[in-house]
């Protein structure tokens, strides 16, 4: 066996354990991972990973059902792979099985069905409410937003703190 190969002395994780790796590589249990209550009344959600150069960050989104979200604004893409249930907004009902790419710019309140839905999501730069002429307003939903609020839920071990920046007096 060569060392490219040779895995004998590996740090593997076990089966219950999230890890990241020397190499960078993150391996998240995310069944072992608490919901975190999210922004909206009724949702919830599960950080996977974050990317804090580019302001992205992964995380499985459950909605409760028949939850009208309220207006919000997408401040860059937001993908969408709904594992369960449905959602349904201008562009129609997005079913289980179904992907989708919300613009960035968009405003849009999202009604969720009968069943629920829960959702494999990637986001880019954040989101928040929307307030007087359509406008961006209140909290702003981003990587760092999302961190912060799995770690106070005891659910961000698996991921790398936002770093600190030491300040010379001057």
């Amino acid at each position: 066996m060569n060392a490219s190969t040779d895995t004998r002395n590996f740090n593997i994780a076990d089966r219950n354990e999230s890890k990241r790796f020397p190499d960078g590589s993150l391996l998240v249990r995310a069944g072992t991972l608490p919901w975190t209550p999210w922004a909206m009344d009724g949702t919830y959600f599960k950080l996977l990973s974050i990317d804090r150069a580019i302001g992205m960050f992964t995380a499985l989104l459950k909605i409760d059902p028949n939850t009208q979200t309220p207006d919000h604004h997408h401040f860059g893409n937001a993908h969408a792979y709904v594992l369960e249930g449905d959602f349904s907004y201008e562009y129609g009902t997005i079913y289980k099985g179904d992907y989708i790419v919300e613009a960035g710019g968009i405003n849009h309140e999202p009604t969720i069905g009968a069943e629920g839905c829960l959702l494999f999501v990637v986001f880019f730069a954040g989101i928040s409410g929307v307030g007087e002429g359509g406008m961006p307003a209140g909290e702003f939903v981003d990587c760092e937003w999302m961190y912060r609020a799995a770690a106070a839920n005891g659910a961000a071990a698996h991921l790398l703190p936002p770093p600190v920046q030491e300040r010379k007096a001057q």
